[in-house]
């Protein structure tokens, strides 16, 4: 097992510093363990941070489900023709909460001592930290860490291993922004294993790319630039995605890993569904298929009917913009994201008027929607390294 040789007698010029005690690896994280990242490439602090935010939640007139009848039934209406709102009023909510949290530094001592950047990684829905260190070759935080990037990845509330509360009224998507901006204004003051950084970007993922666009809307000083994966400006998929999956509910599933939350959250019932979503075939590993559906993590409520109201155009995010987003993604573009146009370009236009000019946007050659679990992933890495090398973030 690789363990963490920072930090080291820095120069006070230097970024990555041991602001805290020297070797005080753990400090902002409870019960941490330090890991490798599944290639080896970087070396990681885990453990759960404490998390006290106040969100202004929507008041959801619903309660349940009390069933699998129940539960499929609330999907139905919510994909029907003309669904019936259950979004109310303003729900303050606060609490502390925990949250399972990764920081990854390059294994290399020389690399490491030079990081300027960290890459803030949130994940989609049905998915936890995992989706960015897969395997070896199909690992972003590898990719990250080669290019002598930092990255910090954890699991969004209701996911992972990190806290499940009720998934009505309290997991909805304005507190996951919450969640999302407390984390980075830890890292920001160098909270975190005691080191600080220069530069910051938020890197999502399909609904994480949907809470990082949320994040910049409403915290538009988060980041300094943004990589958002897995999204477009085209939602008419969403719904037969949703329909697709299948759902259960989550503690009912066989795997029995859910067992104990209560039943509003839910996953996906099969291997087929999460491929017909996620996947296209013959372009990736049936053994890392076999590894994702293995790693599914469930949806919420509370979640499905307020993510949305998350996102607006971010009018005062001023940074660059990269777009990456798998040519064959079926949730955003049907299958096909070369028609009617390339969908990675209309984001940015879109969502971020005040865009700088190095914003970029990339369609991933046979990818689906899960691109780092596709053999074109080194491709996406490669490209997503090379707008942060030529926008100036070392």
């Amino acid at each position: 097992m690789l363990s963490f040789v920072l930090p080291v007698i820095l120069t006070t010029s230097a970024v990555v510093n041991a602001a805290s005690s020297p070797g005080n690896y753990s400090a902002g994280f409870n019960s941490s363990v330090t890991v490798p990242s599944t290639g080896g490439g970087a070396s990681c602090i885990t453990g759960s941070v404490q998390v006290a935010v106040t969100s202004n939640n929507i008041q959801l007139s619903y309660t349940g489900p009390a069933n699998q009848l129940a539960a499929t039934e609330t999907i139905q209406e919510m994909l029907q023709a003309n669904p019936k709102s259950i979004l109310g009023g303003v729900n303050p909510i606060t609490g502390t909460y925990s949250i399972y949290s990764k920081l990854c530094l390059p294994s290399n001592p020389t690399a490491a001592k030079n990081v300027q950047t960290v890459q803030f990684l949130t994940h989609g829905d049905t998915l936890d930290s995992t989706y960015w260190d897969i395997a070896p070759g199909y690992s972003y935080v590898d990719a990250a860490a080669q290019a002598g990037y930092a990255t910090f990845s954890y699991d969004r509330i209701g996911a992972g291993q990190s806290q499940h509360p009720d998934p009505v009224q309290v997991v909805q998507g304005p507190l996951q922004v919450e969640i999302a901006h407390f984390l980075v204004s830890q890292l920001r003051g160098g909270r975190f294993g005691g080191y600080s950084f220069k530069n910051f970007i938020g890197v999502g993922h399909s609904a994480g790319s949907t809470v990082t666009q949320g994040q910049t809307s409403k915290y538009p000083k988060d980041f300094d630039a943004i990589i958002l994966t897995g999204t477009s400006t085209v939602i008419t998929y969403v719904a037969p995605t949703l329909a697709s999956f299948n759902f259960i509910i989550a503690n009912t599933d066989v795997s029995g890993k859910f067992k104990g939350i209560a039943n509003g959250y839910l996953t996906q019932a099969n291997q087929e569904g999460i491929q017909f979503s996620f996947f296209r075939y013959p372009n990736f590993d049936p053994k890392i298929l076999a590894n994702r559906v293995a790693a599914k993590q469930t949806n919420c409520i509370g979640e499905l009917f307020t993510l949305g109201t998350i996102v607006s155009p971010s009018t005062q995010f001023t940074g660059p913009v990269d777009v990456v987003i798998g040519q064959n993604d079926y949730v955003f573009c049907g299958g096909d994201c070369t028609y009617p146009s390339d969908q990675s370009a209309a984001v940015v236009p879109a969502f971020y008027p005040a865009a700088s000019k190095g914003s970029q946007h990339y369609l991933v050659p046979g990818s689906g929607h899960f691109i780092n679990a596709h053999y074109s992933a080194s491709q996406a890495f490669s490209q997503m390294t090379a707008f942060l090398k030529t926008n100036g973030f070392s």
